[in-house]
């Protein structure tokens, strides 16, 4: 026998909701069979619930991060892909270069040998925050 801790009904799997579902505090359900065997269940407390509903803060953060979250990973591997300089060889371009979903072509064919290179990026602009020298 184990204590599993307190558990709202809606979190139990289909079967051991029904199981439990008319067994009072301090009784035990029937045996429920489970790939490891049979299970008896004891329920010690019944907590009535609410009809109220409640605010709970930190469910509202978890819910906007796992909807945010897979964009985010996006944009940052696409951020990761387009700073970074990846020479394919001309056998595999044609097949890897869709896959990388380069936004902007950083690679260069130079003129003759048929390697190639990234640009140098452009420094940022003047805001004209500063007076020019």
């Amino acid at each position: 026998p184990c204590k599993v801790g307190l558990f709202q009904i809606s979190d139990l799997r289909p079967d051991i909701a029904a199981a439990i579902k008319n067994v009072k505090a301090g009784g035990v359900s029937d045996p429920l069979k489970s790939d490891e065997g049979y299970q008896v269940l004891r329920v010690d407390v019944r907590t009535a619930g609410s009809d109220t509903p409640t605010y709970n803060e930190n469910n509202v953060r978890y819910a906007m991060a796992k909807e945010r979250s897979p964009k985010a990973h996006d944009d940052y591997l696409q951020t990761l892909r387009d700073d970074a300089f990846i020479k394919v060889a001309k056998d595999y371009s044609e097949s890897v270069q869709p896959l990388l979903k380069v936004k902007q072509s950083f690679l260069v064919e130079r003129a003759g040998d048929g390697s190639t290179s990234k640009p140098e990026k452009k420094k940022g602009k003047i805001l004209g925050i500063f007076p020019k020298p």
